[in-house]
């Protein structure tokens, strides 16, 4: 069983890796997915067939997500752990970021995710509420060492688009695993309406991050074409 659990958590990892990368190939004009967002508004990309079951792009395998089981503890656990996901990114991006436009958004992840976390704990302090790890929320926990390494491996003029991108798929998972999973097994009603909050800045995000992401894709097209 532990096996089994191990060779899920990888090839999860592994799917979720090459998602990264396929996105950022996309964003860079390599492929279809830059020009039908850059055509898109943010909401109508958002609102588009569920935003989290969408693909990065046309020939990448979308991972599946895996199950939760457990208590209102393992929850939480979870949206921690992608809130660590999101936080750890986010430094990155404050740092190594080359546009205002990318930077100031690396910020606002970093405040609006640490803010979330600060939320969460206090919530469940206050629901007597004990995360429970699980192998879902250390799937997340090494996806983190995953897209940190990946990003912090970006050249200059690749890293904009490639944090953005990351920015994109990761936030669509989210929103997809809080849809399926998170917010119909939250069990106390407390919980379930702070995880229907945190479904909201998830969109919030997403939607933002969509439309930088069609911005750095006119930017990149404006750039070849004046050449």
């Amino acid at each position: 069983m532990m096996r089994h659990h191990f060779k899920h958590r990888v090839a999860v990892v592994a799917a979720l890796a090459a998602s990264v990368v396929g996105s950022s190939a996309h964003a860079s004009g390599r492929g279809g997915y830059a020009q039908q967002s850059a055509q898109l508004s943010p909401q109508q990309q958002v609102s588009q067939k569920q935003v989290g079951q969408q693909q990065v792009g046309q020939q990448q395998t979308r991972p599946q997500s895996p199950q939760i089981q457990g208590s209102d503890g393992a929850l939480a656990a979870v949206i921690s752990a992608s809130n660590q996901l999101e936080i750890t990114q986010a430094m990155i991006g404050r740092r190594q970021a080359r546009s205002r436009e990318v930077r100031d958004f690396a910020r606002e992840m970093l405040e609006s995710h640490s803010q979330s976390e600060r939320r969460l704990g206090a919530l469940l302090v206050r629901l007597r509420i004990k995360m429970e790890p699980t192998r879902v929320s250390s799937m997340l926990v090494g996806h983190s060492s995953l897209v940190a390494a990946y990003l912090r491996r970006r050249p200059a003029k690749e890293f904009d688009q490639a944090f953005i991108a990351t920015q994109v798929m990761t936030h669509r998972y989210t929103l997809r695993m809080l849809d399926e999973q998170l917010i119909p097994k939250a069990r106390n009603e407390s919980l379930k309406q702070e995880l229907q909050r945190i479904r909201g800045e998830v969109v919030s995000h997403l939607e933002r991050a969509l439309a930088i992401q069609a911005s750095l894709a006119k930017q990149q097209t404006s750039s070849e074409q004046g050449r």
